[in-house]
């Protein structure tokens, strides 16, 4: 549209007493036709409404029909349930919550629900955690505590309760507090009535609760298959029954973390066992797993696989003796952990072995800075170990010339293998660019090598790190590395070549700290971070 006025429109130009009176005659024949279109408008728009009102009308007609024709309702009630079943966690047990399976499906509808709580298999694994104490917990004598325990084991009673005659797996995770082990606590009585059926058992205790425990026979959990107790302090008066449940026929795994007990005392079928992890510390001597201990045990257990041991060292004055075992056949995994001389004790240990099938090794522990280190017998043992492809290490077993020397001899049939920095402790120098050097000279260090995990280092650099992947790329099919310091430079765009050749590379640095939160995962390895 013209206007006189078009010169001095989106100006600040002020109009005198005669333009105003033009402008208002100006103004009329415009403000009519605006008139005229908000009423269209207006009208348009009340039908649109009127058309919008139907056809939400007719979608929820044609909708409502169309469900009766869903093919989930036609899916029979069997399979629907084995649907369910795959619904489930698969490696571990299922959690008291709302967002995951089977308490989820239980959500969705009235016919779901049914179906849900009448399948005795979707409830047989459940994973308890109970309540963490806190400071108004613990300023009334624990009653609040007690009263939020009673109420988690009321809804664990009613899960089980839906379990029929299916064998169970159950886990149980808590927070030990000195001020709440002698509270008066119904998990192992909520628990008991079903022992004829457990199959996979963990639990987290305190000793009241072990005592109840002994109390039951072999007979009383006749499938009883994997056994974890974890206690703070055992009674060093406490024994257990001969024929109780640590005598369980079907027994094959066995773990037991704490202290106050005798581990080769132990009433187990050890010739059964394919499974064993003991993690005992004390301040008793005589209650610790020492190294003659520790091949007393290996030699009654025929049958084992996978083997964890917490040892007590040995000093450099201590006489050792040689006494020959023959470790299972079968034993394929070994974890040793050992806070006193961990390279002279697992020399020794391993020296004892009659032959050598293992095929992963962890060792744990740290070092006496005032310790001599001589890595050449621990990696002797090790090169007699002709199957080991895989070892976990922990660097605080070294100080940095012994690491880096142990890294330069380890056998040349190591195809993973796994650094576990310590970055908290004093002894965080160890693992830097340097050592990570060793893999790039000549000759090559672990030329089979095709896993390489690092966890929670703080010096190694970014740069070192793109460096040796790119020097030992031809033979890397995974790099993994959790770094406990803020990245420094983006390395993976100058690596995409090679993860297009299939090498998976995933660098984890630390998020922004976050208050914690009680979680019904907790214990779990795969519990979300963001909860």
């Amino acid at each position: 549209m013209q206007s006189p006025f078009a010169s001095r429109l989106h100006t600040n130009y002020c109009a005198s007493d005669d333009e105003i009176f033009e402008l208002e005659e100006l103004l009329v024949e415009p403000r009519l036709r605006l008139a005229k279109v908000d009423g269209e408008i207006l009208a348009l728009r009340q039908k649109l409404y009127e058309l919008v009102e139907q056809r939400d009308s007719l979608d929820a007609y044609i909708q409502s029909h169309k469900a009766l024709m869903s093919p989930i309702r036609r899916i029979p009630l069997d399979v629907l349930e084995q649907i369910f079943i795959a619904c489930l966690p698969a490696h571990r047990n299922c959690v008291m919550s709302a967002q995951e399976a089977p308490v989820l499906l239980g959500r969705v509808c009235s016919s779901w629900r049914t179906l849900s709580l009448s399948a005795p298999r979707l409830w047989s694994r459940l994973h308890i955690v109970l309540p963490p104490p806190d400071h108004e917990s613990l300023s009334r004598d624990g009653d609040i505590y007690a009263s939020k325990t009673a109420q988690r084991l009321e809804v664990a009673s009613a899960w089980l309760g839906r379990t029929g005659t299916c064998p169970l797996s159950i886990s149980v995770e808590r927070n030990f507090h000195p001020n709440l082990l002698d509270l008066p606590e119904d998990l192992v009585e909520t628990l008991i009535p079903y022992a004829s059926r457990w199959q996979n058992l963990r639990l987290a205790l305190p000793f009241s609760g072990l005592e109840r425990l002994s109390m039951l026979s072999e007979n009383d959990v006749p499938l009883l298959m994997s056994l974890s107790l974890s206690t703070p302090n055992v009674d060093p008066e406490f024994t257990w029954s001969p024929a109780g449940i640590l005598y369980a026929p079907n027994l094959s795994k066995f773990e037991f973390a704490g202290s106050g007990i005798i581990p080769s005392a132990l009433p187990l079928r050890w010739d059964t066992l394919t499974e064993l992890s003991l993690r005992v510390s004390s301040w008793n001597p005589r209650q610790n797993l020492t190294c003659e201990m520790a091949l007393d045990i290996l030699s009654r257990c025929h049958a084992l696989r996978r083997c964890q041991l917490f040892i007590q060292g040995v000093s450099e004055t201590q006489v050792l003796t040689t006494n020959s075992v023959v470790p299972s056949s079968f034993l394929c995994a070994l974890e040793l952990q050992c806070y006193k001389a961990p390279l002279r004790t697992y020399e020794y240990l391993l020296n004892q072995f009659s032959h050598f099938e293992v095929e992963e090794l962890t060792i744990r522990g740290s070092h006496d800075r005032e310790e001599r280190q001589d890595v050449q017998g621990i990696t002797a043992v090790l090169v007699r170990f002709a199957r080991l492809r895989s070892i976990v290490v922990q660097v605080g077993i070294f100080s940095k010339l012994a690491f880096e020397d142990f890294l330069r001899r380890l056998p040349s049939t190591i195809q993973c293998l796994e650094i576990i920095d310590t970055a908290d402790w004093d002894s965080n120098d160890v693992l830097d660019d340097e050592a990570l050097q060793i893999f790039e000279g000549s000759p090559v260090v672990c030329p089979a090598l095709q896993e390489f995990t690092i966890a929670n280092t703080r010096l190694l650099t970014d740069e070192a790190l793109r460096r040796f992947i790119v020097s030992r790329s031809p033979t890397l099919r995974l790099v993994d590395i959790t770094f406990s310091r803020e990245r420094q430079v983006d390395i993976l765009p100058s690596l995409q070549q090679f993860v297009g050749a299939g090498l998976k590379i995933s660098l984890t640095y630390p998020p922004n700290p976050a208050h914690p939160r009680f979680s019904p995962w907790q214990g779990l390895p795969d519990a979300p971070d963001s909860w």
